[in-house]
């Protein structure tokens, strides 16, 4: 009987030991499979996430001088615009983040008019298209956690950017002064700091987020048949709420209302040109569905109004992977 209870006892031992040692081996998977919410502000030491962002927009209406959403320039012209990015983050430690993007741009412009003869009771309706697509300017950045999340405070986090410009800068294949290929890039350095702050009382999220960006001079062609020209566009300041729920598991509603601003910029002709001021406010509702370690995204950026800036929706998709 002795033997017997020894022998339980070492086999009881034998189990929890044996659990412990599957538990440690099933955590650090699950840790790459969690969501929008429940993950850290920045990724693990040594995780890697990398995916494409994808965002498709038809071009008809804007917002004018005044705040009224008009079609574009008062004119019969549309455009639609694809633009992709490859994105990759790298965990450098548990509270420091890198990242890099490479964007691709594919945009086209149709203009068309009507031009009346009265005296020979004619008229005549010309069209020009114009097109671009190519390599757009490359962003780097980096994040630091400064304050870890704890059931008590937010998360505070604190990130730069930088964007190089390696995408084509002039129009090309110019035929006249509507119908040429646009240029994918800006033209321009721009280096951008942003503060996050995010509180989770599962299953929420709540999350303040401002980002400001201050672009450097740049020298392009602006228009065809212009020689370089020198210009400095407005420096951008940003800032966004955000209340995202768990749906279950796997599925996360995100909710995000943002404000963005644009201030004056200069073209530097014989005689200096000042662009107005832009701004808009717009809502982003979108939904995250996650299997495993695939996450999927989509929304639609709606614009509400705003002034000098296109007036209509966005639609966005994502796709990442956690290694």
């Amino acid at each position: 009987m002795k033997k017997i209870s020894i022998f339980i006892i070492l086999f009881l031992f034998t189990c929890m030991f044996s659990s412990g040692q599957i538990e440690q081996m099933i955590i650090p998977g699950d840790l790459k499979q969690q969501t929008i919410i429940t993950e850290p502000v920045t990724l693990r030491k040594g995780y890697l996430r990398s995916g494409v962002e994808a965002a498709f927009i038809m071009v008809d209406k804007m917002f004018d001088e005044n705040g009224k959403r008009n079609y574009y320039q008062n004119t019969n012209a549309w455009g639609k615009l694809h633009g992709f990015k490859l994105s990759t983050q790298y965990g450098l430690t548990n509270k420091f983040e890198l990242s890099i993007r490479i964007p691709y741009i594919t945009q086209q412009y149709l203009y068309s008019f009507r031009i009346e003869d009265v005296y020979h009771d004619e008229d005549t309706l010309i069209s020009f298209k114009s097109k671009g697509n190519g390599i757009s300017d490359l962003e780097a950045g980096a994040r630091f956690q400064i304050i870890e999340e704890t059931s008590a405070r937010p998360s505070m986090t604190a990130g730069f950017d930088v964007t190089f410009p390696t995408g084509r800068k002039n129009p090309s294949n110019i035929k006249s002064e509507l119908e040429y290929d646009y240029p994918a890039g800006d033209g321009r350095v721009a280096l951008g700091i942003n503060f996050d702050l995010r509180k989770t009382i599962y299953p929420y999220s709540l999350r303040l987020r401002s980002y400001y960006e201050y672009y450097f001079k740049g020298r392009k062609i602006l228009y065809p048949g212009e020689s370089k020209t020198e210009f400095k566009d407005g420096d951008m300041f940003d800032i966004r709420g955000n209340f995202s729920i768990h749906l279950n598991d796997w599925i996360a509603l995100w909710n995000e209302v943002s404000y963005t601003r644009y201030a004056e910029g200069t073209i530097h002709y014989e005689t200096a040109v000042i662009t107005p001021v832009k701004w808009w406010v717009d809502y982003n509702p979108a939904l995250s569905f996650q299997i495993r370690r695939i996450r999927f995204l989509q929304g639609v950026l709606i614009p509400i109004f705003g002034k000098n800036i296109p007036a209509d929706p966005t639609y966005a998709f994502g796709l990442q992977y956690t290694f």
